[in-house]
């Protein structure tokens, strides 16, 4: 197409120039200047093809170019929403791992608490009882010697009232018979006496 042009205004360029050519040469002219507006028209119609091409192209790239950014930010969106579940499941199981466990040493303790609590009453409802069977065998004890002791008061009761009736006895009896003195370990012999 350009290169039509370039050729008609050779050929023109070659001819011999008299006065009738002069009206073929404007004639020619006007011809080259036809055949330029209708190259340049040509031009102008291949540049806003190829413009409309290349926009068109540019506009394919941007859209793929979006819908891959716009893909790249839904899947970080997606890894960023699946990360953040993934941490609250995990912060969720570690606290209900700690919350079992503290729950589980709790129960150990109470349980040792309880332990610890029966035992120690236990002992001390041996020990009690140990008490009271002490102190009811020291009763059962003092009272038999309480026994004792009233028997022996009562027996040293009865010789003392005895010694006071042989003193008796001994202090009017001198007067009426005189027998022998008797010593006072004498008057005191109860036994020998009776």
């Amino acid at each position: 197409m350009e290169d039509r042009p370039v050729e008609e205004a050779r050929a023109v360029a070659g001819e011999p120039r008299d006065s009738s050519d002069r009206a073929d040469v404007g004639s020619k002219v006007n011809a080259i200047i036809a055949a330029a507006e209708a190259a340049a028209e040509e031009i102008g119609q291949d540049a806003r093809r190829k413009a409309r091409e290349i926009l068109q192209q540019a506009e394919t790239m941007a859209a793929s170019r979006i819908e891959e950014l716009t893909g790249d930010a839904a899947q970080l969106r997606d890894e960023a929403d699946q990360y953040s579940r993934d941490m609250r499941e995990a912060a969720d199981s570690y606290g209900k791992q700690h919350r079992q466990s503290v729950e589980k040493e709790a129960r150990r303790l109470l349980a040792d608490a309880e332990e610890e609590a029966t035992k120690m009453r236990e002992t001390a409802q041996r020990k009690a009882d140990e008490l009271e069977r002490d102190v009811g065998q020291r009763h059962e004890t003092l009272r038999r010697e309480a026994k004792m002791l009233e028997a022996r008061k009562q027996r040293v009761l009865e010789s003392l009232r005895d010694v006071a009736a042989q003193l008796q006895d001994a202090l009017v009896e001198p007067a009426e018979h005189a027998p022998e003195e008797e010593s006072l370990a004498d008057a005191l012999d109860v036994e020998r006496r009776r």
